[in-house]
């Protein structure tokens, strides 16, 4: 039954779960006898298309490096709203961004996209002076299907050579408290439609052929 309860919270949980979590999920004790049920699950998943896998953040369960590309698009989560999506692009652009310089480019809402990216376990946050630093998690690499060095690469021809002050212009929202009142989803729904009637109807096919196939990634393309 341990085993079992391990596996079911590996499975079930977004984020690494470090051993005092575990541990009590699982009604265990003893550290060795916990690490060695660990380890014997590791092992058991070596075969499988899902590997368990130890980060300093803690254990997790994952698919594999060489398939996830090819069954990210698979992913239950709904889109990410839009503005999370651009403290989330910046995020990995700057990675480890300071919260300080993300809420001068995009304002005060950024507080709120970075609660919801946290929420979601996209991102993670680590206590530095007055400020934060955020980064990326592998459940951000699970969401997009590619590997974020990969990604960054993407954000990197984004917003490459572009000073603070452009970057404040492209991505900066008014702090109305009308849209701060609104749950993420809806202003989601609401800034999605509007960001469809500025798109152009047609893309070139070589800018398609520079894209991953994986939906979730072509969300990323501000």
């Amino acid at each position: 039954m341990h085993k079992k309860l391990l596996e079911a919270a590996l499975f079930m949980s977004t984020k690494p779960l470090d051993l005092n979590d575990l541990g009590k999920i699982a009604g265990i004790n003893s550290l060795g006898y916990l690490k060695d049920l660990l380890e014997t699950l590791k092992r058991e998943y070596e075969d499988h298309g899902i590997e368990i896998v130890k980060t300093p953040e803690g254990w997790h369960m994952q698919v594999r490096q060489d398939l996830l590309s090819k069954v990210s698009h698979l992913t239950p989560y709904s889109d990410i709203p839009e503005g999370c999506k651009r403290t989330l692009a910046l995020i990995v652009y700057k990675e480890p961004a300071k919260q300080a310089e993300l809420i001068k480019i995009q304002g005060n809402k950024a507080y709120t996209y970075i609660k919801y990216l946290e929420k979601r376990g996209l991102v993670k946050t680590e206590k530095r002076g007055h400020s934060k630093l955020l980064s990326v998690t592998r459940e951000f690499e699970n969401y997009f299907g590619h590997e974020k060095s990969k990604i960054k690469e993407m954000m990197d021809k984004q917003f490459s050579g572009k000073s603070t002050e452009e970057l404040q212009e492209q991505m900066h929202e008014p702090d109305t408290p009308e849209v701060e009142e609104k749950p993420l989803e809806k202003v989601s729904a609401k800034k999605k439609s509007k960001s469809s009637e500025k798109k152009p109807p047609e893309k070139t096919a070589s800018k398609r052929d520079e894209k991953p196939a994986n939906p979730n990634l072509e969300e990323l393309q501000l």
